[in-house]
Parts: C-alpha cells; sequence; structure tokens
C-alpha cells in the first residue's frame, strides 16, 4: 500500500504538470480533424469495432470489423497481421485521448474492459501465442505503460487494481527476456521489446521483481542499436517504415525519462547516460547515446523525405507523413543537450520540416511542457540538399527545400533484412513537387496473396531485368530464391551537375554470371540522364521499367512519352521504344492502385549499353557525336552516351558518359570540337565558349 501511494502522488503530480486540459485546448485549436478521427473512433471502439489506420501502423487495415473478443486470436479479414495489431493495444491509448477530450467516463470503463478482458483471455506462456509474441508484447507493454501513468495519476485505479495490472506487465516483461533470441539483437523486433522494458521500469521498478531485466534491457537496447544503426544514420533492414519504427520507439523512451526526472523519479545510472546531463545548459555537458541515435536517425528521416514530407516507401513501407516525426525530433534536440555550436540550430531544421504546430500524438506525448518548448522554436530550412548515404547504399538529391522542388532517390544496397525488396540501382524522382517515378510499395505480407512476391521482386521497381532473373527472385512472402550483390556506388557532384554509379551483380540459374551497373547523371534544372550497361555472356532479353505515380498521365509524342502529373510535365526520351503498360502499385498496407509503366523491351549479346532521359518541359535533346581524338567516325554510344540538351532559355548542355575503357589508340575524346577526358563529364556552352564539369575521371 505504501509504494502505491508514493507511485501515486508521483503521477499526480505528473498528471497535473502535463496539462491535460491545456494539452486538449491545443489539440482542439490546431488539431481539428485529428481530434474528429479521433472521437469517431472512440465511438465505434465502444462497440468492439476496429480498424488500424493510425499514421506509423505497420500493417493498417482500414476496413472496420466487429469482434466479440472471446478470444484475441481470430482474425475477421484473414490476415495474421491484423491479429497482432489487434494485440498491440494502440486503440486503448485513443480511448483515454477521448476522455481527455470529452469528459466522457464511458471511454475510461470501456478501456478498462478491454485491459480486464486481455488479462483473463491471454495468460503468459514460454511458448506464447498469436496474442503475445515477443514484437507485440513489446508494443503493448510501452502502451500499458503510458495508460497506467494516466490511470493512476486520474485516480481510475486504486491499489488493488495497480497491483493486478502491474503484476501482469512485469510478467510480460519477464517473458520477453526469456524468450529473446539472437536474431532479435538485429532485428526491429528488439528494440520494440527492449524499450518497453526500460520505459516500464522507469516509473513501476518497485512493483516488480528484482531480477537484474532492467538492466538487462539497457544494456541490449545499447547494442542493438549500435548494430542496427550505421554510420550515415540508416536502418539497416532498408526499410524506411521500420526505421521509424525504431525511432518512434526510442524517441517514446526519452520522453518518458524526461517526464520520470521532471516529476522527481530518480534515474538509474543507465538511463542518465542515455539520457545526458538533463537540464544542463553549459557547454561542457553533452549528449547521451540515445539522445544522439534519435537525432542521427531524425536526419536520416528528414533527408530522405520528399518534397511534401512524405516517407518514400522503400522496401516494406507505406508512403507517410513524416512531419509528427520532425515535431518530435524537434523536442528532443530542445529537451536534451546537444552542444556543439555547429549543431545548435539542428532543432530549427526539424521545426521546418514539421510546421507550425504539433501534430496530436507529438502533443499527447509530450503534454503542454512539450508544447512550450516546441512553439518557441525559430524554423530553419536545412542547408543540405543532398544526402549520400554510402554505408546503406541510398542518395536522396533535391535543388531546394521548396514543395515545388526537385527530388532524387537512389537505392543500391544489400537486401538487408526480410523487409528489404529487389531494388537496387533503382531511381524515383519527383519533379516540381510531383512524383513521377515512384517504387511499387508492399501491399500485404500474406503467403497466399501473389501481389506479395510480385512487389518485392525487381520487376517492381525502375530497374531493368534480364531474362525476367536478374536482381533477386522472391519465392515467399519473407524469403528469396536469389539476390543480387551490390558494389560500391560513387558519386560526385559539382555545380548543378550530380553523378551515381551502381553496380550490381550476380547470377543466373544457369549459372551464367551478371554485371549491371546504372550511371546516372542529375542536372537540377529538371534533367536525368540514366545509362544501363548490362554484361552478360550469350543471348538474353533485357527489359526495363519505369513506374510511374497513379496521378501521372502519358501519352506518346514524336520526341518519346510526354509525362503529365498536374501542371508539372516531363518528357522520356530514348533512342530505344516505349512501351506503356498497366500496372498495380501499392501506396500503403491493405491498398493497391492501378497505374502506368514504361518498359523497354530489347534482345543483347554478351555486353549492352542503353540510355533514357527525362526532360523537364521546355528542354530538349538529342543524341551527341562524340569522336576519338584522331578519329573520323564518331564512336558507338556503347563507348560513350552523349546528348546535347537545350533549355528554353538558350542554355546549351553536353552530357557525357563513358561507358568502356579506352585502352587502344589516342585516349583524348572530341565533341563539339572540345577536347574532353574522363569517364562522366557535362560540358556547358556560354557565347561559343565551353567549360568542362567533369564528375568522374
Amino acid at each position: 500500500m505504501e509504494r502505491f501511494e508514493q507511485l501515486k502522488k508521483i503521477l499526480e503530480y505528473r498528471f497535473d504538470c502535463f496539462g491535460f486540459r491545456e494539452t486538449s485546448d491545443y489539440i482542439e485549436a490546431y488539431c481539428p480533424q485529428e481530434k474528429k478521427e479521433l472521437l469517431d473512433r472512440a465511438e465505434i471502439l465502444q462497440k468492439q469495432t476496429f480498424y488500424f489506420r493510425d499514421r506509423w501502423d505497420m500493417e493498417p487495415c482500414p476496413t472496420p470489423f466487429f469482434v466479440t473478443l472471446d478470444n484475441w486470436t481470430t482474425s475477421p479479414n484473414g490476415d495474421p497481421e491484423w491479429v497482432y495489431m489487434l494485440n498491440r493495444h494502440d486503440f486503448l491509448c485513443r480511448l483515454w485521448q477521448a476522455y481527455i477530450m470529452t469528459g466522457k467516463k464511458a471511454y475510461v470503463d470501456k478501456l478498462l474492459w478491454y485491459l480486464w478482458n486481455w488479462m483473463e483471455k491471454n495468460p503468459i506462456t514460454l511458448t506464447g501465442t498469436e496474442a503475445t509474441r515477443p514484437i507485440d508484447t513489446g508494443i503493448r507493454c510501452m502502451n500499458w505503460c503510458a495508460l497506467c501513468l494516466d490511470l493512476i495519476g486520474g485516480g481510475f485505479l486504486g491499489s488493488a487494481e495497480t497491483e493486478i495490472l502491474l503484476e501482469n506487465m512485469g510478467r510480460q516483461l519477464e517473458n520477453l527476456q526469456k524468450r529473446y533470441i539472437g536474431k532479435y539483437t538485429l532485428s526491429n523486433w528488439g528494440v520494440l521489446q527492449t524499450t518497453a522494458v526500460c520505459a516500464c521500469f522507469l516509473w513501476f521498478r518497485d512493483f516488480f521483481a528484482e531480477s537484474g531485466l532492467e538492466e538487462w534491457a539497457w544494456a541490449k537496447l545499447r547494442e542493438q542499436l549500435e548494430l542496427q544503426i550505421l554510420e550515415d544514420g540508416s536502418h539497416w533492414e532498408q526499410s524506411a517504415m521500420y526505421h521509424v519504427e525504431v525511432l518512434n520507439a526510442c524517441t517514446r523512451l526519452l520522453a518518458y525519462i524526461w517526464q520520470a526526472e521532471k516529476t522527481g523519479i530518480c534515474l538509474n545510472e543507465s538511463a542518465r547516460c542515455a539520457a545526458g546531463n538533463l537540464g544542463q545548459k553549459e557547454d561542457g555537458a553533452c549528449a547521451g547515446w540515445l539522445v544522439k541515435i534519435v537525432l542521427k536517425m531524425s536526419r536520416h528521416v528528414l533527408y530522405s523525405s520528399a518534397p511534401d514530407f512524405m516517407q518514400l516507401p522503400q522496401g516494406d513501407s507505406d508512403i507517410t507523413d513524416i512531419r509528427d516525426v520532425m515535431a518530435r525530433a524537434a523536442v528532443i534536440s530542445a529537451l536534451f543537450p546537444v552542444f556543439k555550436k555547429e549543431e545548435a540550430g539542428e532543432q530549427g531544421i526539424y521545426r521546418y520540416a514539421a510546421g507550425k504546430h504539433l501534430d496530436m500524438d507529438s502533443a499527447w506525448l509530450f503534454g503542454i511542457w512539450g508544447i512550450k518548448r516546441y512553439e518557441r522554436l525559430e524554423p530553419k530550412a536545412p542547408h543540405i540538399l543532398s544526402w549520400f548515404c554510402q554505408d546503406s547504399g541510398n542518395l536522396y538529391l533535391r535543388n531546394c527545400w521548396e514543395r515545388n522542388g526537385n527530388f532524387t532517390w537512389m537505392a543500391n544496397g544489400s537486401l538487408g533484412s526480410s523487409h528489404g525488396h529487389g531494388n537496387q540501382t533503382q531511381i524515383c524522382l519527383y519533379y516540381h513537387g510531383q512524383p513521377f517515378l515512384i517504387d511499387s510499395g508492399r501491399y500485404s505480407y500474406r503467403e497466399d496473396e501473389p501481389l506479395r512476391c510480385r512487389l518485392k521482386s525487381p520487376q517492381a521497381h525502375n530497374v531493368c531485368v534480364i531474362d525476367g532473373q536478374s536482381g533477386g527472385e522472391p519465392d515467399g512472402s519473407w524469403t528469396y530464391a536469389s539476390f543480387g550483390e551490390n558494389l560500391k556506388n560513387y558519386f560526385r557532384e559539382q555545380e548543378d551537375v550530380h553523378y551515381m554509379e551502381m553496380p550490381v551483380h550476380g547470377t543466373l540459374k544457369d549459372k551464367t554470371p551478371y554485371v549491371i551497373v546504372r550511371r546516372v547523371m542529375v542536372i537540377d534544372a529538371g534533367i536525368w540522364l540514366s545509362v544501363q550497361d548490362v554484361i552478360c555472356a550469350g543471348k538474353h532479353q533485357i527489359r526495363e521499367y519505369f513506374h510511374l505515380d497513379t496521378q501521372v498521365r502519358a501519352e506518346r509524342t514524336k520526341e518519346g512519352i510526354r509525362l503529365k502529373s498536374k501542371e508539372a510535365c516531363l518528357h522520356a526520351v530514348s533512342p530505344e521504344p516505349f512501351q506503356i503498360e498497366r500496372t498495380v502499385v501499392s501506396g500503403r498496407y491493405n491498398e493497391k492502385s492501378e497505374t502506368l509503366m514504361l518498359v523497354k523491351e530489347c534482345m543483347m549479346e554478351d555486353r549492352l549499353t542503353f540510355s533514357t532521359i527525362f526532360l523537364a518541359e521546355g528542354i530538349r535533346a538529342e543524341p551527341a557525336q562524340v569522336f576519338v581524338y584522331d578519329g573520323e567516325k564518331p564512336v558507338s554510344s556503347q563507348t560513350v552516351t552523349g546528348w546535347d540538351i537545350c533549355t528554353k532559355q538558350g542554355e546549351k548542355r553536353t552530357l557525357l558518359v563513358w561507358n568502356r575503357e579506352t585502352f587502344q589508340g589516342g585516349k583524348m575524346y572530341l565533341c563539339h570540337g572540345v577536347p574532353v577526358y574522363g569517364k562522366a563529364m557535362v560540358l556547358k556552352e556560354e557565347k561559343g565558349r565551353y567549360t568542362r564539369i567533369r564528375l568522374k575521371s
């Protein structure tokens, strides 16, 4: 009883300081649509009707289903992922929020009914059930942690109920340690478990058995993050969605550490080490290791987002608004010390991306404390435009941070985890703020869904494929029969020109080895040159794919294909003809749409090099002639790919990409009478004079 009274006193203080009334007023003023959706959902939750379409639901299902909850392991739509979503208990937090917004105690009564029902129907065992998988247990316990803080602080749980609830939570946390296996150390599953253990122990350690579980979780969390987060800030699994899931869990843990310290909880050494010197403002203070990781991961999310601050569907991911992630990064960078002078304005770049006001979920997480900190931050547009992630093999380019800017994503990394897709050498692009070339998404995780394997395959990405085999062949929802291996990427930029080489190699079914090198040159004004260099002994069929956004319309012109999305237009030009075919893409789990794709098909023998160029409207392109210095005939485009470009303002450039090594005769070349040498170059003509911009020698 004494420990309950002590806890209750602390949580009542937190309840008051959190400012639920002020937070509710803030949401009313600045998040009216989110509030409406929250209250609509709370009403159907009263009737045991469920759908899952929160922003970061891993497996959304927008279709509502009524469930009796005689057990918690029955899927109404046949997808086991629906059961996993149900047992994570994110929806319970919505009932609490609806109570705060309306004062209707019926929402709390139903929330408690769900809790007691779940505990009664789901014993905690070593073997586990579909309701108690480790990943879902971790997420559920993190949600229970938040609910216990609020329910006890708000006077809705007495001593007896608290003891029962925390005793059950403690058994679930112990179960996580007992069922922990080695592969979780390299998986997002592991982080979603250990962050929950750390968060629950922050507040309720006096109610849990002294077993070394807390220290185990902190040590394991640090080990997990050191392995999973690459030096460039990306998550090794090659999935934007699961990168954010890991980041959100870590951010939530930091928020609870900050709240605990503010309410008088004595932090243990592990929590202090993770958070750093809370509240200290001297230049000598240092940020904790977890703060550094959260900000490093947040930077990656920012720079890899599209002009509209949407997450790209890399690997198993959806197209998702990342502004709430940026809002939380802004608050974290303001609450925790980051004292390098060159990083002093970092919170401003997150505020710039997040917008003027906090979103609803971020406001609930930080309360009025965090809201006030956020509102005081000054937005500041990032000065970085190119984000080259050489560790994960991703490159993100933009010409500005305005919403009508151009944006390019290129990917040539390892598979990562089972969430990775066959997207090696892929290019996606936005022009004038509109998506044109896109990733196809994921749609489903079900083994019996044919679209699952199709969307994982290289054919669903903007790449070229040899005999329908190169790049990788998925043979199940989580497995591949083969996969290509990427070599080291090359990237360089000068002025407004960016150049990337993406090599990948592998073996066909008949043991024939292949190498594909994609060379891409991007100019900020709206020019994308893609050169495919394919090496594979014998005769083979090549198909190159360009998947178009659902809003893009395609029409043939004498120059090539005109692509239009709203007011933005691009032209696709190629010496080889395009086919326009229909295909299916998935912007969100459980949702699919028809769209168009451009396909080039040709036969090759031993080696073939071919190119495609995308141009903003008003820019013209035609093949350029390149000569060996002492030669009379132009060299083949197989040796040097050359395109002459002329903008509507009359600016002229020549794009040159060498595909073969010059090992005989003269090593210098001529283009427009100008001597050139290198592997990638742009000639810039102005008043009859040429300037060389060499990107690779």
